[in-house]
């Protein structure tokens, strides 16, 4: 990922000077400055244009321009810089003294026309000057109305549901001038999982954050941090296990993937252009972070105006089933728990008409749990298919000790409806499994369970093993052949 620096110097102006404004535009073209952006600015005594220009670094260049800052991260900083106040109290105030000013200027120009010395010109450019600066003054009387209105407070009362902060090293990534860059890749990510899930993740909002360290990005949920880790334009990422017989060298950096877990070893890309592993680049592997997220919080990434997208579709082929199922047999919050539950677990929802077809014949199911199970039934021969490798599914089994661990975790009482997790037989049952799978040379381990417990298996298991896939027996289809590779 290669990109090309960037120029940028601050030239001002007044705003009254519209010649001088023309001028100085003028000669940085000439020079060959493109104008980035243009800010009105307050200064003690006048308002100013503040005209930041920018243009391809200039190599071996020797210029007289002390305030030229070659660093591509830069705009952003001056963007930040030049925003408007960052709360309605301070935008308010903001405002306030604008007005005073402007009426300051209309005070001064109403003394020189009071003035007996003017010629008929002078007056008339007075005048002129005079018509300006009240239209001014009445756009600023307005602005304050609209600030203090109540509504203004309303608009503000929002959320931002998926959130990626970038620290200022790593701002490039987001940058249109690079051919490689994260708002790209988001969309080939949203692409990806509406074809494969029919999972349609959320809009995506990128932001500069102040409170990451260096080369750090975090990706929050509704507000809740869930992610957080560095990586290294100009870098490949590679898995350690993946490079047999690589050496690591002083220019490499290693790390724990926060994904994974597993060893990653960034290494310069001037160094890898004879490694034939592709490798991924910071803007892939912030889109690895983002995928991976936008999966396991699909319970609280999807909301209800998502699943109301799903039912309108099958509403325009067969409204019968809508009708039968909702609200009667089926909640719309019922309807989430189940798509969400699906989609977390690699289910496409794609066929939402089928899925609907099989949720109006199970619509008598006591519980969710048992709704879900009848589906996913249903659904058996396309999960085997997306699993199953030259039409073979490898799949581990548990020992009738392990099983009898997870069975206690339900208690005596199978009426009280509680599970109570015992967190070490849980970590213990997830390292037998994770030292089982990579002696086979496993890297997503399939377990094969009893239906009754699947689901709640697949749930605390798939917090400690990275990519774990929990099946149940009454799921293995007779098309695919089954090979069991041992108990943990």
């Amino acid at each position: 990922m290669y990109n090309k620096k960037m120029q940028y110097v601050i030239k001002s102006v007044p705003t009254d000077d519209k010649q001088a404004l023309e001028d100085l535009l003028n000669q940085m073209s000439d020079e060959g400055w493109d104008l980035y952006t243009m800010h009105e600015v307050e200064t003690e005594s006048s308002y100013d244009f503040n005209c930041i220009f920018m243009r391809q670094k200039q190599e071996d260049e020797q210029t007289d321009l002390d305030d030229i800052v070659n660093i591509t991260s830069f705009k952003y900083r001056m963007e930040k810089m030049l925003a408007a106040p960052s709360s309605p109290y301070a935008s308010c105030k903001e405002i306030q003294l604008k007005i005073s000013n402007q009426k300051e200027r209309i005070k001064k120009i109403k003394s020189q026309l009071e003035s007996d010395n003017l010629s008929p010109d002078e007056k008339n450019q007075l005048n002129i000057q005079m018509s300006d600066e009240l239209k001014q003054l009445d756009s600023l009387k307005q602005s304050l109305v609209n600030e203090i209105s109540p509504d203004t407070m309303f608009a503000t009362i929002k959320e931002e549901k998926f959130v990626v902060n970038l620290s200022e090293e790593i701002l490039e990534v987001i940058s249109m001038e690079a051919n490689d860059n994260l708002l790209a890749e988001t969309v080939k990510i949203r692409q990806k999982l509406a074809d494969s899930l029919g999972y349609v993740i959320p809009h995506i909002h990128f932001h500069n954050s102040d409170e990451l360290n260096q080369n750090e990005f975090s990706i929050k949920i509704h507000d809740i941090e869930l992610f957080r880790t560095v990586v290294f334009p100009n870098y490949k990422a590679y898995y350690k296990s993946d490079l047999k017989g690589y050496k690591v060298t002083e220019d490499d950096i290693v790390l724990n993937d926060e994904i994974t877990g597993k060893k990653l070893i960034w290494i310069p890309q001037e160094k890898v252009k004879d490694f034939w592993l592709q490798g991924m680049t910071a803007v892939e592997y912030i889109g690895k972070a983002i995928e991976t997220l936008a999966i396991e919080e699909v319970s609280d990434i999807m909301d209800y105006s998502d699943v109301n997208k799903y039912v309108e579709k099958v509403l325009e082929t067969n409204s019968f089933l809508v009708d039968n199922i909702l609200p009667d047999f089926l909640t719309a919050s019922d309807l989430k728990y189940l798509l969400s539950c699906l989609i977390r677990e690699h289910v496409s929802v794609k066929n939402i008409i089928y899925i609907f077809e099989k949720i109006n014949d199970y619509a008598g199911e006591p519980t969710k749990e048992d709704l879900l199970d009848k589906v996913r039934l249903a659904l058996s021969k396309h999960i085997i298919k997306d699993l199953a490798e030259d039409g073979e599914l490898k799949v581990i089994e548990f020992s009738d000790e392990v099983l009898e661990t997870i069975y206690a975790f339900f208690g005596e009482d199978d009426d009280e409806g509680i599970v109570r997790i015992e967190a070490k037989d849980v970590e213990n049952i997830a390292a037998k499994l994770t030292k089982f799978a990579k002696q086979k040379k496993i890297s997503k381990p399939i377990v094969v369970v009893p239906m009754d417990i699947r689901h709640m298996i697949f749930v605390i298991l798939s917090e400690f093993v990275p990519d774990l896939t929990v099946l149940a027996h009454e799921e293995l289809v007779s098309e695919c052949d089954i090979k069991f590779i041992g108990k943990v």
